[in-house]
């Protein structure tokens, strides 16, 4: 059996790599969450393109747009870091009853 899928140890260099994936996957996640966050506030809220500036209205509705969509973004990666925790609790045995 393959060393990394029996739970052997990765050499350096193979830790370096998967450190560098793992490190480019959440990058990615994060500029498209970015990405998806200012396009929906946007497509919300500014809808008077008369004036180059932002009015008071609009700016107060991304304010709220932005911190709804980052609490709730913060609060579900709490939740799927108390899901880890438990299923990492009960080893890993809800996913193998499948």
């Amino acid at each position: 059996m393959d060393s990394s899928v029996d739970g052997g140890r990765l050499s350096a260099s193979e830790q370096r790599e998967f450190q560098n994936v793992v490190e480019r996957r959440q990058m990615k996640d994060f500029m498209q969450m970015y990405s998806n966050l200012v396009q929906k506030c946007f497509d919300d809220c500014i809808n008077d393109f008369t004036s180059k500036a932002v009015s008071s209205k609009e700016e107060v509705c991304v304010n709220r747009c932005v911190d709804k969509l980052l609490k709730s973004s913060e609060r579900l990666g709490q939740r799927f870091a108390e899901q880890n925790q438990a299923m990492m609790q009960q080893g890993g045995s809800t996913m193998g009853g499948r």
